[in-house]
């Protein structure tokens, strides 16, 4: 029984071919895989400048008692308008929380502006039931403020 195989000349030239198809397919995807890379990179690096200039404070933390809520004057004391959520925060005493979410698509909070922020509290609620009130934006997580001093 004679055995014939594929010759020299043609095993070379699908081995360059099956090579040329695994090398064109690598390309395509490192080259997507580094543009994503890269827009994924700026786009972070973009939000970490702008929330460098970023700086939100608390001026004034009030309990109304008769409307069973908290009035926070919180100031923007940096450079960045922000046009995303703002989160105030009431810690009770008791370990409790009471938070509520400011702005919505259409709102901003600009540059060097002061904005009254209202959150609803418990029936009865004194300023000494409030621990301390924090204020932090869901736009730049390392920018927030936090008092004691609850009037």
């Amino acid at each position: 029984m004679k055995r014939k195989g594929i010759s020299p000349l043609i095993a070379a030239v699908l081995l360059i071919a099956f090579t040329m198809a695994v090398a064109a397919i690598l390309t395509a995807w490192v080259t997507t895989f580094t543009e994503d890379t890269a827009d994924t990179v700026g786009e972070e690096g973009e939000q970490q400048v702008s929330c460098a200039f970023a700086g939100l404070s608390i001026y004034d933390a009030t309990v109304i008692e008769a409307d069973e809520e908290l009035v926070v004057s919180v100031a923007n004391t940096g450079t960045m308008e922000f046009q995303e959520d703002v989160v105030v925060t009431a810690f009770y005493a008791d370990g409790g929380t009471a938070t509520e979410t400011m702005f919505d698509d259409e709102e901003t909070m600009a540059s060097g502006s002061v904005e009254d922020f209202t959150v609803g509290l418990e029936a009865d609620t004194t300023a000494d039931d409030i621990d301390r009130v924090r204020v932090g934006s869901a736009e730049c997580q390392d920018v927030d403020d936090e008092t004691e001093n609850i009037n």
